[in-house]
């Protein structure tokens, strides 16, 4: 495989994972509560102030393959994180690989799709500690606030070697942020 191919590649895992879902969906019309998809929430005290952090991920229903040294399926999340020391952040992330963009350049942005709004681009930070899977959204309450209304949100990521690969969030449910 070679870079040229990579868009291709995309839209035919994306219709492997939408037929896979659909199937699923028709073996089971009674699906429980558990079967659901929706944000996944996790907390943990913070031992330094006894804070509690919160965060809600979810994953991507699709996903790209890479060429090496990436190989495999490269998934995307996005997590919604609280931290009494930081605030509010939005994290997206991939599996493997590099998220890429520069500020002198103009291109450290994500476009993203909430339901069928108009896509809108969002900025992003590198993320501290220089890991390249991992960017941070500049205006994080503007992102939660909108996903807090949608059940579907596409995002395209600007991936090293493998273009601006959208990747596809469904969930049951919008989010659900409780504090």
């Amino acid at each position: 495989k070679n870079s040229s191919n990579n868009d291709s590649n995309i839209e035919l895992l994306t219709d492997d994972v939408t037929n896979e879902q659909s199937a699923k969906i028709s073996e089971n019309n009674e699906a429980s509560a558990k079967d659901s998809v929706l944000w996944n929430f996790r907390t943990k005290i913070d031992e330094m102030t006894d804070s509690k952090n919160i965060w809600a991920s979810i994953r991507s229903d699709n996903y790209i393959n890479q060429d090496f040294p990436y190989e495999g399926n490269t998934y995307a999340s996005i997590t919604v994180r609280y931290m009494k020391k930081y605030g509010y952040d939005v994290l997206i992330e991939i599996d493997r690989g590099q998220i890429v963009g520069s500020e002198f350049t103009g291109d450290n942005y994500v476009t993203v799709r909430f339901d069928s709004t108009a896509a809108k681009k969002y900025y992003f930070n590198d993320a501290a500690d220089g890991s390249s899977e991992t960017v941070f959204l500049k205006n994080a309450k503007d992102f939660i606030e909108k996903s807090k209304k949608a059940k579907a949100i596409k995002v395209e990521i600007p991936v090293y070697e493998a273009g601006r690969p959208i990747f596809s969030f469904h969930v049951d449910k919008p989010l659900e942020w409780t504090e």
